[in-house]
């Protein structure tokens, strides 16, 4: 039976040589992935070769947090204060960012100070635009 093989585009292999995808040992390192990954966040597109390497580069990013004691009790937190958060690091108004969504302005309101349930394509939204684990919204 042959092998289903997948083409990976050159963008991987120029990210592959500008930042190689190997353990993260250091500060320093950690600081330099940073970078690399910050680049990419919030960019509407970016083509397979970016997505591959950005998703074993933040596996690596969290690995080494991990290991480094990089946590943060985020128990307390409500979807809604996060996502609150995130739009004030990101300069957006309510109506910016329910645009960049493709959703009604009123009802994300709504749903950032909880008078209606997050929506599937805000869920869905919200995580590809700030990297956000989905499950955050259903605490």
């Amino acid at each position: 039976m042959p092998v289903k093989t997948r083409k990976i585009t050159d963008s991987y292999f120029e990210m592959i040589n500008e930042f190689p995808l190997r353990k993260i040992r250091n500060t320093d390192e950690h600081r330099q992935a940073l970078a690399v990954f910050s680049r990419f966040a919030g960019r509407d597109r970016i083509d397979r070769g970016i997505v591959d390497y950005l998703g074993v580069l933040a596996g690596l990013i969290a690995e080494y947090e991990k290991s480094a004691g990089y946590t943060i009790d985020v128990s307390g937190l409500r979807a809604a204060d996060v996502v609150r958060h995130l739009m004030d690091e990101n300069q957006l108004t309510i109506s910016g960012l329910a645009r960049e969504l493709g959703i009604v302005q009123s009802n994300l309101s709504e749903m950032l100070s909880s008078k209606r349930e997050w929506s599937k394509k805000a869920i869905k939204g919200l995580a590809g635009r700030f990297g956000l684990n989905p499950l955050l919204f259903f605490s």
